[in-house]
């Protein structure tokens, strides 16, 4: 018997970097072991996924994305005739549900947290709508389901699926901590870790400001290391959040012990990983912008490496407290910077280790991540 076919249709797919698009980047490959898959995605998508069906469009501006995703899905669906098509998040749902309409094919949409309570008057009253139209509807942590729920969304189409993580070698620590360090000439200095989108939401200018001083009193040995840049293809922008923090690290004067990377590739951020102390998650709880999950804690604990965060949106679900990491109230920079000296201390002897991230991190392994969501899909196939 043939395969079904699956129209995937998203925004966030590399080339564009960023945990969405590393998580659609996965689907991807989790379906196409079971299905045909065709592919609407963003310019440059075609060296990633190697399809022969496909269409691109652009990502900016918002306008020029939203009615050449529209059309170009459209075509390439009315032409291939799909079975389901796939929305890798909320934002794709326009060219989505009616390219499913024409197809007459099964809708399925991935949900983040910003995809139900974007601040946008013309998304609650086009796309969410369409959203509420799914077959099947995924989410990426209990925080967004209760979120989708509230907004209207019927219970019985979700369901809750994590986004996943690559299981690095463990015994590579050594060597790629040595790398890491040697290229960005760091030597032996001891440091934690911010990794992600540099956006306002992460809350990194406000962590430098009310706990890297007193860090730095303490253990003026110690610094922060800061990987990532900003989201300047997403569709949420802050831009000038990194001027902030340069301004901030210049006013407090720690130069000497704060470094902005910027982007990096994979293997130079599984170095950053393994050779860090701890991982930094400060964000902010802000109204109408949400931390959905927090891939990132997961990418950490499976290298072995703890994440000190605040426990806001969906990152509970992330973080296992007092396993493979510390879950610390809102805005509590007293107690965060508290955790942070007592794991750094060479007399910590508590319960999270090395080996409790990395057990925490298996059960999100991409793996099983493709296994449940090809059973998904495959239930909703046989209704």
């Amino acid at each position: 018997m043939e395969n079904k076919k699956i129209l995937i249709v998203t925004r966030n797919f590399p080339p564009l970097i960023g945990g969405m698009e590393k998580l659609n980047f996965n689907i991807f490959q989790s379906i196409k072991k079971n299905f045909n898959i065709i592919f609407a995605g963003p310019v440059g998508s075609s060296s990633f996924h190697g399809l022969e069906k496909y269409v691109e469009f652009s990502v900016r501006p918002l306008w020029k994305y939203i009615i050449h995703s529209l059309l170009k899905t459209l075509l390439i669906a009315i032409k291939e005739k799909p079975d389901i098509v796939f929305c890798g998040s909320g934002t794709s749902i326009l060219a989505g549900y009616f390219s499913a309409r024409v197809a007459k094919a099964s809708l399925v949409c991935y949900l983040h947290g910003l995809d139900i309570v974007a601040d946008s008057k013309i998304y609650r009253w086009f796309f969410l709508p369409l959203i509420k139209k799914s077959d099947l509807i995924f989410v990426n942590s209990n925080h967004t389901y209760k979120l989708a729920i509230t907004a209207g969304i019927d219970s019985s189409c979700i369901r809750i699926l994590y986004p996943g993580t690559e299981l690095p070698d463990i015994s590579n620590k050594v060597i790629a901590s040595q790398r890491f360090r040697l290229r960005y000439d760091i030597g032996e200095s001891p440091f934690i870790l911010i990794a992600g989108r540099i956006t306002a939401r992460k809350g990194i200018t406000e962590f430098i400001t009310n706990v890297m001083p007193g860090i730095v009193e303490t253990h003026p040995e110690l610094q922060l290391i800061i990987i990532g840049d900003e989201a300047r293809d997403a569709v949420k922008q802050s831009l000038g959040v990194k001027d902030n923090i340069v301004a901030a690290i210049n006013k407090l004067d720690l130069s000497n012990n704060v470094k902005l990377l910027g982007l990096v590739d994979n293997a130079i951020l599984s170095g950053a990983f393994f050779a860090a102390e701890m991982l930094i998650f400060p964000v902010l709880n802000v109204v109408n912008d949400v931390e959905g999950f927090g891939m990132v804690a997961i990418e950490a604990a499976a290298h072995g490496l703890p994440t000190v965060a605040f426990n806001v949106g969906g990152i509970s679900d992330a973080i296992s407290n007092n396993y493979s990491g510390w879950l610390v109230e809102s805005g509590n920079y007293y107690q965060m910077s508290h955790i942070i000296l007592e794991a750094y201390s060479p007399s910590y002897s508590g319960p999270v280790t090395l080996k409790s991230c990395v057990e925490f991190s298996k059960q999100f392994s991409w793996d099983f991540f493709g296994t449940k969501l090809n059973d998904y899909i495959k239930n909703l196939q046989e209704k």
